[in-house]
């Protein structure tokens, strides 16, 4: 049996939910890396050589480094390779943002993305480079194939908002974002399946909003970026005030 068979025959075991093969692969990697046989600086392994390595195909070894790119743990430099990347203090990273799936605290985290993702899209544009055009580029591409598949859909959301800190070249800004993801997973998730909720054309509006802000980003046109990215949560903002709305009206004639 493969190692990755293995390993996900291990993690079913322990997890009720089928875990799809690449984030077994980049729990994996993940755990080199908190184990220290992967360090900062060091060069990954091929995608071949990963490839072989698990038995897995190229599009699981490329989805799994996706993954690990999302939460600022590598980084790509163009005619070298993929990279651990050297990152600030881990105590950056622990900012307690454990929040509820209410819509209530959704929509204080979504105010703290406004404020926290305006300055970093802004940055983004003016520091962003071909290898962090490239980056993007796979994102959309992946986003716009998974429109119809929420799970998919969530998982590329997030790469492309942490992309953006990737982007401002400031690791600080990085880490502050990889504290957020977990939290930020619950905002997508739910803001997601409102906007599913309301047609599939809003789905498609979705994706047409972030390949305008990377549009935006590409044409190192920070004003614009940081106008489309307010606009982009707001709208989900939107969503999620209609969901309050609703729950009120429906606990009111429950309890009146």
């Amino acid at each position: 049996m493969s190692k990755i068979a293995l390993a996900v025959s291990k993690e079913t075991k322990e997890m009720p939910l089928v875990r799809k093969t690449f984030e077994v692969v980049a729990d994996e990697l993940l755990a080199r890396i908190d184990q220290g046989l992967l360090s900062p600086g060091d060069r990954i392994p091929t995608i071949d050589h990963l490839a072989q390595e698990f038995g897995v195909g190229k599009s699981t070894i490329r989805e799994a480094l996706s993954q690990l790119k999302a939460k600022g743990l590598i980084e790509a430099r163009q005619g070298e390779g993929t990279f651990i990347k050297k990152r600030p203090e881990d105590s950056l990273s622990n900012v307690p943002l454990t929040v509820a799936s209410d819509p209530a605290s959704l929509m204080q985290l979504l105010e703290a993305r406004i404020l926290i993702e305006r300055g970093c899209v802004g940055i983004a544009a003016r520091m962003r480079d071909e290898q962090d055009l490239q980056n993007f580029e796979e994102i959309i591409a992946h986003m716009q194939l998974a429109i119809d598949q929420e799970e998919l859909s969530r998982h590329y959301d997030i790469a492309f908002h942490m992309m953006i800190a990737q982007a401002t070249k400031n690791p600080y800004l990085e880490q502050i974002m990889q504290g957020m993801s977990e939290a930020m997973n619950l905002t997508i998730r739910d803001s997601r399946s409102l906007w599913l909720y309301r047609g599939a054309s809003q789905t498609r509006d979705l994706f047409e909003e972030h390949r305008s802000i990377f549009e935006a980003i590409q044409a190192k046109n920070a004003d614009l970026a940081q106008q489309r990215i307010v606009a982009h949560l707001d709208h989900v903002r939107q969503a999620l005030l209609e969901q309050l709305q609703k729950e009120s009206t429906h606990e009111t004639k429950v309890t009146g």
